[in-house]
């Protein structure tokens, strides 16, 4: 009976180890990040659901990407936090296009945006819409 217990024990705070780990992953995924490449600003929160824009009517968000894209790209899903990436759903403000994105926070302090899959996010140049390049990268606004 008391090795049933102490197990117990050992299992629960392994359990909430892991969940401290989890939440201290998210909270470096905190803040804005500017790309002078595509001339865009990302602000996030992966570890609380609280950003709102004001162009985009509904729930908050866990951020966005706007700036010189096709419109604005909304966090709406956190699929996985793990060290120092994130596996994140964007969706357009105008609501047609999603992509899963990777973001990897780099030993350099920067965050690369990576896009996973079909490249859908797209900015205009010279009247024609160009796709964005695989990977991107933002610089902490400090």
């Amino acid at each position: 009976m008391r090795r049933k217990n102490m197990m117990k024990k050992i299992l629960f705070m392994l359990s909430m180890a892991l969940v401290a780990i989890a939440g201290h992953a998210q909270e470096q995924f905190e803040g804005m990040w500017q790309c002078e490449a595509l001339g865009a600003t990302m602000v996030l929160n992966l570890a609380e659901k609280n950003i709102s824009l004001k162009d985009f009517e509904g729930e908050d968000t866990y951020g966005y990407v706007k700036g010189d894209l096709n419109g604005t790209w909304v966090i709406l899903k956190v699929k996985e936090v793990k060290d120092n990436k994130a596996l994140v759903r964007m969706v357009s403000d105008i609501g047609h296009d999603a992509q899963d994105v990777e973001l990897k926070l780099t030993k350099e302090g920067t965050l690369e945006l990576k896009l996973v899959g079909e490249q859908n996010i797209k900015t205009i140049v010279k009247q024609k819409y160009v796709k964005l390049p695989k990977v991107s990268v933002f610089k902490k606004n400090e």
